[in-house]
């Protein structure tokens, strides 16, 4: 999953990995939202990583959001490139237009049903989104990549809370037999489980629409729903020993989270 989701790099979170690995996880693109706080909320202005990929190499990255008001317009990543942002009549998120990829957005009522992203030469995922009680409850991912050897895969994650935060995810995934199309499932899962601090997500000044966007890419990062931060992160796979990532935060004055840092690893935060 993680060979696609890398072409859609945008926005750095830190996730449930290994130091040794990408503590980073996956990328993705903003959304709009208005705080219904807008007089007490900051704005999340930029975030800064110093992350290592896949191969052990280092990766920094630099993306800064411009905003109207309590409105996010557009954001532009190290890179230079802006990525803007269009709304619908009722001012929900509709589409985000990025160098080479595209997400358009789905809505039932006032929640996020659907967000299908394709990415150019590349491939297309669509995920889809269910709810209990105004909760995450359940994201199926459908991935299909193109080229000489297309795939198409599939990911099933189920997500508990408790109060405000996300504490725990199960994710299955399968692969579509291409000469079937039948689905065939793994005997693998992979759980993720959180432990949280009492301080203020910078997570929580991003649009709803967004974090779900990126969790429907990287369901490991499901913790960004959650109104605190993730301190501890424990990763269990069929057949294996637990993984277990630990945290060292910093807060600035008002208890929002500056900067989370692992080893030589870091991610910090600018409002």
């Amino acid at each position: 999953m993680k060979n696609l989701l890398y072409c859609l790099s945008t926005l750095i979170v830190v996730a449930s990995c290994d130091p040794n690995q990408d503590l980073n996880g996956d990328y993705l693109i903003g959304v709009h939202y208005i705080p219904t706080n807008i007089a007490a909320a900051k704005q999340l202005k930029q975030m800064t990583s110093h992350l290592r990929n896949d191969a052990g190499q280092f990766e920094d990255q630099n993306i800064s959001f411009a905003y109207s008001g309590a409105k996010l317009l557009s954001f532009k990543d190290n890179s230079g490139a802006v990525h803007s942002i269009s709304y619908t009549g009722s001012d929900q998120i509709s589409k985000i237009f990025s160098p080479n990829q595209t997400s358009d957005f789905e809505y039932a009522g006032a929640n996020l049903s659907k967000v299908i992203t394709n990415v150019t030469g590349i491939g297309k995922i669509t995920a889809t989104y269910s709810f209990v009680a105004g909760k995450l409850s359940k994201i199926v991912a459908i991935q299909e990549s193109v080229g000489a050897t297309p795939v198409k895969s599939y990911y099933e994650t189920t997500f508990v809370f408790q109060g405000e935060n996300m504490t725990q995810s199960v994710t299955k995934n399968g692969v579509y037999n291409a000469v079937t199309g039948d689905l065939e499932m793994s005997s693998e899962t992979e759980t993720v489980s959180f432990g949280y601090d009492t301080k203020k997500s910078p997570y929580k000044l991003l649009p709803p629409a967004y974090n779900l966007c990126l969790i429907g890419l990287a369901p490991e990062n499901g913790n960004i729903l959650s109104a605190n931060n993730a301190e501890k992160i424990t990763v269990s796979k069929s057949a294996a020993p637990p993984r277990v990532t630990t945290f060292v935060q910093t807060y600035d004055s008002d208890n929002y989270l500056t900067g989370s840092t692992v080893g030589d690893q870091y991610i910090s935060f600018q409002y």
